[in-house]
């Protein structure tokens, strides 16, 4: 899976200064990117990353970058990538 964001974006969004975190926050973006994807299995992944997705996986990326000791999932980060979600029944 290709990350959604880019450090750059997910360095920006979290307010990290700096390029000692970067190979962590790295494994973050990959980890949160899949995640979502995962979680988001009605987008194909091809075009243009939408910007709730994107969203999403900045959001898992700053609260895992926060609050290392958990693996708790961001608060509100289902609701939305919701719409890309395929539901069977």
């Amino acid at each position: 899976m290709t990350d959604l964001v880019t450090l750059d974006e997910a360095k920006e969004y979290a307010r990290v200064d700096g390029n000692t975190d970067d190979a962590l926050i790295a494994m973050l973006i990959e980890a949160a990117s899949d995640a979502v994807a995962d979680y988001a299995d009605g987008w194909n992944g091809t075009g243009d990353v939408p910007a709730r997705i994107k969203l999403a996986v900045l959001v898992r990326v700053a609260a895992a970058y926060d609050k290392r000791e958990t693996l708790n999932e961001a608060e509100g980060e289902h609701t939305l990538v919701l719409p890309y979600r395929t539901l069977d029944l």
